[in-house]
């Protein structure tokens, strides 16, 4: 494990940095990314944004995000590669190529389950966002936090601890969201941008999902369709948040949902209550995540994925524990 003081000497010492993240980027890597870049930016560095495609317009609010995924021709003359979020390669689109161009790479993560895969790895799975270890390195190396860079942060801090209720609400949580406050970040305005623009689309998707709801045994899950795609004109960002409705029935201690995202292949969403670990489910299929929010891509159809998921579950979680 590398300290901040190793990442910051390199941060200090370069001039160059190409800034990636996961798949399906939510609130913390998107924040993450533009948060670090920001304020490298700001300190005079050449910052490329890589977040894979579909890029969430739902963050479009932030400072900087018209920056994403601009002028990645010239991402071979970049000297430093920084992957934030990303519990491992295989969540970053064509890494391992990309990795290959950089001598030296930083690994920043929150995940319990992230593989220390980089030249410098900064992990704390005690940590309620990776965004609060941007902080933690921008406090660090003494570089500018400004009013958007902390919008950043707490747009990281809020998405990834469901608005300061899942299970990693902790002491880190709070101490970090005063501290950023402190640097200007407006929640009201955040909060506002992120949950009070719903498309008609996700409204649809919502509906569809709550009519297909399944509740066995505190196992609670549902099934989204390519063909549910093509006849509401809905897109992937519009199923963003369904698990979290489906999570909230009193008796689920674990909730999923299977999201068909091309032929054969079905991206799961899982979410834990009652001190459920639902990494260990979702790494058991080649995922991972938190205990409390984790995720996994099945190379099958929706019906064969709910199948051996949910029999996984029932045999290793007895009643959904």
């Amino acid at each position: 494990m590398s300290n901040i003081n190793d990442i910051c000497t390199v941060l200090k010492k370069y001039n160059s940095f190409a800034l990636f993240t996961h798949v399906n980027a939510d609130g913390d890597a998107i924040g993450s990314v533009l948060a670090l870049g920001s304020s490298l930016i700001l300190k005079g560095k050449k910052v490329l944004f890589n977040v894979p495609e579909p890029v969430p317009l739902k963050f479009d609010f932030l400072q900087g995000f018209g920056l994403i995924n601009k002028n990645l021709d010239t991402l071979n003359q970049m000297e430093v590669g920084i992957l934030l979020d990303a519990a491992g390669t295989n969540r970053i689109e064509d890494l391992e190529k990309n990795l290959e161009l950089f001598n030296i790479t930083i690994n920043i993560d929150h995940h319990i389950s992230n593989g220390h895969f980089a030249t410098y790895n900064l992990v704390d799975g005690n940590a309620p966002s990776t965004t609060v270890l941007i902080l933690r390195i921008l406090e660090k190396c003494g570089f500018p936090i400004n009013e958007d860079i902390a919008n950043d942060l707490f747009t990281g801090l809020l998405t990834d601890t469901g608005s300061f209720h899942y299970a990693n609400t902790n002491k880190f949580a709070f101490d970090s969201a005063s501290k950023i406050l402190d640097y200007g970040a407006k929640p009201d305005f955040v909060s506002d941008m992120i949950f009070e623009r719903e498309t008609v689309g996700h409204l649809k998707m919502l509906g569809i999902a709550l009519s297909r709801l399944i509740i066995e045994n505190g196992i609670v899950y549902s099934f989204i369709t390519l063909k549910d795609f093509e006849e509401t004109g809905a897109v992937g960002e519009d199923t963003e948040r369904i698990i979290d409705v489906l999570r909230r029935t009193g008796e689920t201690k674990i909730a999923l949902l299977f999201k068909e995202t091309r032929k054969s292949e079905v991206r799961v969403s899982l979410r834990g209550k009652k001190g459920t670990n639902v990494s260990e489910i979702a790494e058991h299929f080649g995922g991972g995540g938190h205990r409390a929010a984790a995720g996994c891509t099945i190379k099958s159809t929706v019906e064969k994925s709910i199948k051996r998921l949910i029999e996984y579950i029932k045999e290793n979680y007895e009643n959904g524990k």
